[in-house]
């Protein structure tokens, strides 16, 4: 082997030892669907009896018009699109019925399917519910007040959970954090957090926040994260197959930015929960309250933006919104038309230039 090469590997094997980035991370650096067999996972407990959405005997036919700042317009079968796209699953529900099915014929409908940064929608209705429960004060609650562990930067004394929440922490995130909540013990980023900016100055979506707000609720609730919204939440709204959420190999905390995994049509029964704000079967399982302001147009913080407590919020006219993972996994929600679209897309960028707000919007009309 040529000195060079070999200067190269031994560089690069120093580098893994001595940073602080486990050498398994540069292998599986890029999310994709292997992970949710790759990475330590917690099953989330489903509920007692299962709901079954019921579905009309034929695909409704449903058209969509396909363009981005690249291509031309273009109209085609929803079928077609999805099959374009390589789509993996992707279900429409209206009115509490499945009008509209697809799945990749090589895949199970109702395996596990890993929707990333979904997670923090999930996060965003424990947050709720500890508060609802009394664990967490409320959102405007200082974030040491629960970690005390900061408290070496001036910057911890305004940094509420509030922003947290609302991705307006102004921590930076760096490689080291990513490390560890990724592939090592997520307790230590704890003394190595750093800011960019004074807390609520800015908008700057960080995993870290999550992170955060993950340890703060399992050390609030005293139960790990995948716990507390498997009996809270999850449990409680009809979901009928085996899902799962990473943890953290070292020290169990669950993943609390990604790394869960469930079927569509228990997405949906997420994102019907939402649409009836927090109630299921008669019950309030989530306040009415947290899952009104959470949705809203207008965030906690006052502003008229598109993201909201781990939602992504559509235009104030059209009411709709949506959980958001990367590579477009979705579940969006339109009160409006009573559609719940759940979309589990191919891990591919071609699909992130698409105008998936308007193309969401013209099949919940044609549902």
């Amino acid at each position: 082997m040529p000195l060079n090469r070999l200067l190269k590997y031994f560089i690069f094997i120093v580098f893994c030892f001595s940073s602080c980035l486990p050498f398994h991370a540069f292998l599986y650096i890029v999310p994709d669907q292997k992970d949710i067999k790759r990475f330590k996972h917690a099953v989330v407990k489903h509920a007692d009896t299962c709901f079954e959405f019921p579905k009309i005997e034929k695909n409704k036919t449903i058209f969509v018009s396909n363009w981005t700042y690249k291509t031309p317009l273009s109209k085609m079968r929803l079928e077609q699109f999805l099959e374009q796209q390589q789509c993996y699953h992707f279900m429409v529900i209206k009115n509490d019925s499945i009008v509209f099915e697809y799945n990749d014929k090589k895949l199970k409908s109702y395996q596990p399917s890993p929707t990333f940064s979904v997670a923090k929608t999930f996060v965003s209705a424990c947050l709720g519910k500890a508060i609802e429960e009394g664990y967490v004060g409320s959102v405007n609650d200082l974030v040491k007040n629960y970690i005390p562990e900061l408290n070496y930067h001036k910057n911890f004394d305004l940094l509420t959970i509030n922003e947290l929440l609302n991705q307006k922490s102004g921590i930076h995130e760096n490689v080291n954090h990513l490390s560890h909540t990724n592939y090592g013990k997520i307790e230590k980023i704890l003394p190595k957090i750093e800011f960019d900016y004074k807390p609520g100055e800015k908008l700057e979506y960080v995993n870290t926040n999550f992170t955060l707000l993950g340890i703060l609720i399992e050390r609030a609730t005293k139960k790990d994260l995948y716990q507390y919204f498997s009996e809270k939440i999850w449990s409680k709204i009809g979901t009928c197959d085996s899902s799962v959420w990473g943890y953290d190999y070292q020290t169990h905390h669950t993943r609390a930015f990604s790394f869960f995994g469930g079927s569509t049509r228990d997405y949906a029964k997420f994102g019907k929960l939402y649409m009836q704000n927090g109630m299921w079967n008669g019950k309030q399982i989530i306040d009415s309250n947290w899952v009104k302001s959470t949705t809203a147009c207008i965030n906690p913080l006052g502003e008229n933006i598109g993201y909201n407590s781990g939602w992504y919020i559509g235009e104030k006219e059209f009411g709709d919104y949506m959980a958001l993972g990367m590579y477009r996994q979705q579940i969006y929600i339109n009160p409006k038309s009573n559609v719940v679209i759940v979309c589990i897309m191919k891990f591919d960028y071609r699909n992130l230039p698409l105008r998936w707000w308007q193309l969401l919007r013209q099949i919940s009309g044609q549902a």
